[in-house]
């Protein structure tokens, strides 16, 4: 598989940032590949978007001849864009602290499914880790959920094109862990003493609508898409679409002991295609 790690693990590193001051992110590959902040409002030259942003692409994307890649495209206007295998950065000022995304944005459809994503994390103009926004709640328990699925019949392909015109899952995740993996991940079980608050950040960056529940606990859903909701919505499951982040908190109660469900619906939502289990419990 593809991914933004060295080790290509799946997903990719969280990107924390600070409001109102300055990111600079470094991407480094030997294959034309760009990072695009989803959801952050970015100048141009810094979208990640190949055409009109900085990317890393060599010789044969710019003639339309690299593996099949590029035909028909225009490449990145920004210098330091074409050099494979010299790093290009990214720069731009932290917005509004909250939960945002990142993905490739060369030939996304299988890029994205490959596993080239991850959250971006902007914390409070003070840096503070333990409060959702200036003025916001406080928690004491941070998570990331990055919710996905795979089509493993994808994973022989290089570009996207007619075998990857429907995707057809065989696997559905929390962060990168597929069936009873997740159960025990420490990156994906909650855990949290009696009383704590607990903060999951949600980032479907999959092409699935995700139902969660948490085993019938009660949650506040706070903010969407890295801004903070005018009134908190008081729920027992939450609809994730593709591309959407949503914060979610919830206190922890004495002897929890729950099993979190992911269910992963086809695109019409008619049916559950396939899902995944964490537990919730109490220290």
């Amino acid at each position: 598989g593809q991914g933004f790690n060295d080790d290509r693990s799946v997903p990719g590193p969280v990107i924390e940032g600070i409001e109102g001051q300055l990111v600079e992110v470094s991407l480094r590959s030997q294959m034309p590949h760009t990072i695009h902040f989803h959801g952050l409002d970015v100048d141009q030259a810094n979208d990640g978007v190949p055409g009109t942003s900085g990317y890393v692409a060599g010789m044969g994307m710019r003639m339309g001849m690299g593996m099949g890649m590029g035909m028909g495209m225009e490449f990145g206007r920004v210098e330091g864009y074409d050099n494979l295998g010299s790093p290009f950065t990214y720069r731009f000022i932290a917005p509004h602290a909250g939960t945002y995304m990142y993905h490739c944005h060369v030939d996304t459809v299988l890029h994205l499914e490959m596993g080239m994503y991850g959250t971006v994390i902007i914390r409070p103009p003070d840096g503070n880790d333990s409060v959702a926004w200036a003025g916001g709640p406080a928690f004491n328990r941070e998570y990331v959920w990055h919710l996905h699925t795979f089509d493993s019949s994808w994973h022989s392909e290089r570009v996207s094109g007619p075998r990857t015109v429907r995707h057809r899952p065989d696997y559905f995740m929390i962060n990168g862990r597929n069936g009873a993996s997740v159960l025990d991940d420490p990156t994906s079980a909650i855990l949290a003493a009696p009383g704590e608050r607990v903060l999951i950040r949600l980032v479907n960056v999959g092409y699935q609508p995700a139902l969660i529940s948490l085993g019938g606990l009660d949650f506040d859903v706070i903010a969407s898409d890295g801004r903070p909701l005018p009134t908190p919505m008081n729920m027992n499951e939450h609809l994730v679409t593709p591309g959407e982040r949503y914060d979610i908190m919830f206190k922890m109660p004495a002897g929890a002991d729950y099993k979190a469900l992911v269910e992963y619906l086809d695109i019409r939502m008619r049916k559950v295609l396939g899902h995944a289990l964490t537990r919730v419990g109490s220290l």
